[in-house]
């Protein structure tokens, strides 16, 4: 075990044992920590940057860890710091707050070469956040303030904010034993209500863009017993941060052949009406594949945006290539699927599942989402909800 790692495991197993109020830490200091801490999720980059910080601060005491890049005067590599040493161990022990390209640097906000000093220019979204960041570097090197004190407090912080987000599918068990086993008919547009509702309430962060996808997929799941998807796969879900043209992907929903080659994909805009440009594109993904059907659908109303200039698009796609591109709005189209299914109340089941499986592996779906879908489940099985 290296010296980085042994200091990062030593902090990891002492905040597993303590709560934030037993480590050598101010009123303000705390609060900045909280202030941190409790944003993780969207500023990804700011706590890999403080965290990185801190280490090297214990690692190499007389290194100003405000000079985060080489070409600054006494500088270090932050970068590359984090990139060997410490988004490994968020992954590893915080997988929700871990940046997915690797490094908190990787992003304008960070990557300028000026010392985080207070003032620092970088565009950190949140000030506060930005603030409580610069204010914990500032108190370490102008006030010889304890950097383990302070990686203590955020490790003990992280664990709590994991535990708290501990949500298995007890969640919703009890919600979908009611409804399955309830007397009362639940209709087809009770259940697309339902969703509609999920998709479209302001949550105050982000990620709301992955649920339609979600949907689509449970959908699909469950489409693919009837003759139109006999012997044809359908492929994983891909992380909703990746690019089509990295992965080799056409669309966010996609169907293999039996030889393994794109049958029908399906692309997910939400609150994004379809244009001209975004059908061009679809297709610059498509046009060297054998795809047959392409689905552009949106949560966006109306559906299109000049539907005269994407009609004529399609035409000509189809003329060239073959493909049949369909352009719908999600909700017609979840309506239609729904239809198609012999038990549609098993659908419910597939979408909780898919939520909770989406929560745990990647960062789109967050807790409000989850807890938001419950209330939902109460309120169709005839509960009131929280």
């Amino acid at each position: 075990m290296n010296d980085i790692r042994r200091i990062l495991d030593d902090a990891y197993q002492l905040a597993e044992s303590h709560d934030i109020f037993q480590f050598e830490l101010s009123h303000i200091q705390r609060k900045w920590i909280v202030t941190i801490t409790e944003k993780a999720e969207s500023h990804k980059a700011v706590l890999a940057a403080l965290i990185t910080s801190l280490v090297k601060k214990i690692e190499t005491p007389t290194q100003d860890i405000r000079y985060h890049k080489k070409e600054l005067s006494n500088g270090y590599s932050g970068r590359g710091f984090d990139t060997l040493h410490v988004t490994p161990f968020i992954a590893e022990k915080f997988p929700r707050f871990a940046m997915k390209g690797g490094s908190g640097w990787l992003t304008r906000s960070l990557e300028q070469a000026h010392p985080f000093t207070l003032d620092f220019p970088g565009r950190i979204r949140n000030l506060s956040v930005k603030d409580a960041f610069l204010q914990i570097l500032n108190d370490i090197e102008e006030n010889q303030a304890n950097p383990k004190n302070y990686l203590h407090g955020i490790f003990t912080a992280l664990i709590d904010l994991m535990e708290r987000s501990k949500i298995n599918l007890d969640l919703f068990e009890s919600e979908n034993r009611t409804f399955n086993k309830t007397q009362h008919t639940i209709t087809i547009d009770s259940i697309v209500d339902l969703l509609k509702r999920h998709f479209s309430i302001g949550y105050g962060v982000s990620g709301a863009s992955r649920l339609p996808v979600l949907a689509v997929y449970s959908a699909y799941q469950m489409l693919m017993a009837i003759d139109r998807y006999k012997g044809k796969t359908l492929s994983p879900l891909k992380s909703h941060t990746t690019s089509d043209i990295k992965s080799g992907g056409i669309g966010d929903i996609e169907i293999l052949d039996e030889n393994g080659d794109f049958f029908e994909a399906i692309e997910i805009k939400h609150n994004i009406p379809i244009s001209q440009e975004i059908t061009h594109a679809a297709y610059d993904k498509f046009a060297q594949t054998p795809v047959s059907r392409y689905y552009l659908l949106t949560t966006a109303e109306p559906n299109v945006e000049d539907i005269d200039s994407v009609n004529r698009l399609i035409n000509k796609i189809n003329t060239k290539h073959g493909c049949e591109v369909i352009v719908n709005g999600i909700i017609p189209s979840l309506k239609y699927y729904l239809r198609l299914l012999s038990n549609p109340k098993l659908f419910l089941d597939h979408y909780s599942k898919n939520l909770e499986l989406d929560f745990n592996q990647n960062t789109d779906i967050k807790e409000i989402h989850l807890r938001y879908w419950k209330d939902l489940l109460k309120y169709l099985s005839g509960n009131t909800p929280e």
